[in-house]
């Protein structure tokens, strides 16, 4: 192919984010089962057709409702409020199983032979009312960068990577209000600001999220081959920085970080290394840390170094992986009372924290 050849076939294979219809960013809802199923004998089909025409309606209209209402009052407030009521969330789910876990979890990941059994209640205690200030400063996600509640450390790193003028690609964990994180990606540090992200069960959350990113125009893509393609366009052409997560859930377990089980062979995780290799991108480390009810300091790390083939122009996945998780490993264990996925984490019933 000749030179010129060459550039028209680029030029036709960029992407640009005004050429996306934002309604991309929206994952799909699911069919509506049968409203007779919600009288039909007890089962799979009941329990579905309840969920979708009852529970859902009614926690979406409570989730959306309150949404509005704390998206209007002041940062410190809606985290005073999250906070205030995270003991009676705690009291109301007691019984559930994924309450039973974040309890069994956090001892078995806080245990040390100098930590008494009430400072670890008191430590689980702290996890309630941090995750409370987090489900309710989601509203106030477009606005905590904005008003200053977000301290940027590690400048010098972020400045240093942009100027090798490649695609940066940001990766961390749910620690502190990560919604606000992507907010301060895309509006400050590295604008525009694109990646994937995990829908939630519930179609009216779903909504919710959709219109708050809609109004920040911050395209996040549902899973599926589709958005995949989107975002490696978008990466490879430096239309966008990237920003992911890397301890979602994926088959019903958290894979990242590894707390010593055996590192995952899909996932975030390996996407964010494949994409950087694919684009030729940074993958920059960082995370939120809460210093005071709605602050935090958004900690920038240093870039980590391609070491793998290519002349060192790659990524090793195996490495690489091993990287990240040597990396937030420890970031997560220091602050376990700030990490949103420690109840979807299942442990192995014989583990022991190394």
């Amino acid at each position: 192919m000749t030179p010129s050849k060459q550039t028209h076939a680029d030029l036709r294979s960029r992407l640009r984010l005004e050429d996306i219809p934002f309604r991309e960013t929206r994952p799909e809802e699911p069919p509506a089962p049968s409203v007779q199923a919600l009288f039909g004998p007890a089962g799979h089909q009941r329990t579905a057709a309840r969920r979708y025409w009852i529970t859902h309606p009614v926690d979406g209209l409570l989730n959306t409702v309150f949404h509005a209402l704390l998206a209007r009052l002041p940062a410190r407030f809606v985290s005073a409020f999250g906070h205030s009521t995270a003991d009676l969330a705690r009291l109301r789910y007691r019984k559930r199983i994924f309450a039973r876990r974040i309890e069994r979890n956090f001892h078995a990941l806080t245990s040390n032979p100098g930590r008494n059994d009430q400072e670890q209640q008191d430590g689980l205690k702290r996890w309630w009312r941090n995750i409370g200030r987090t489900m309710a400063e989601f509203s106030k996600a477009n606005h905590l960068w904005r008003e200053d509640h977000l301290k940027v450390q590690g400048l010098e790193n972020l400045e240093r990577t942009q100027e090798l003028g490649k695609p940066l690609i940001f990766v961390s964990m749910h620690l502190g209000t990560w919604e606000a994180a992507f907010t301060a990606i895309h509006e400050g540090l590295a604008a525009p600001s694109i990646g994937p992200f995990q829908p939630e069960p519930n179609r009216f959350t779903n909504r919710i999220v959709y219109k708050l990113r809609k109004r920040r125009n911050q395209y996040l893509f549902p899973p599926g081959q589709r958005s995949a393609i989107r975002l490696h366009k978008l990466l490879r052409s430096n239309a966008a920085s990237l920003t992911i997560f890397i301890d979602e859930v994926r088959d019903n377990q958290v894979h990242m970080p590894a707390f010593g089980r055996p590192m995952p062979d899909k996932g975030n995780a390996l996407v964010t290394i494949k994409l950087a290799n694919a684009a030729g991108g940074t993958i920059v480390p960082f995370y939120l840390k809460r210093k005071n009810g709605p602050d935090f300091d958004l900690n920038i790390l240093p870039p980590l170094q391609p070491d793998g083939s290519d002349q060192g122009k790659r990524y090793d996945l195996k490495q690489t992986l091993q990287t990240l998780n040597d990396i937030f490993e420890p970031i997560v264990l220091e602050n376990i009372e700030h990490w949103y996925m420690l109840g979807e984490l299942r442990l192995p019933p014989n583990f022991k924290k190394t």
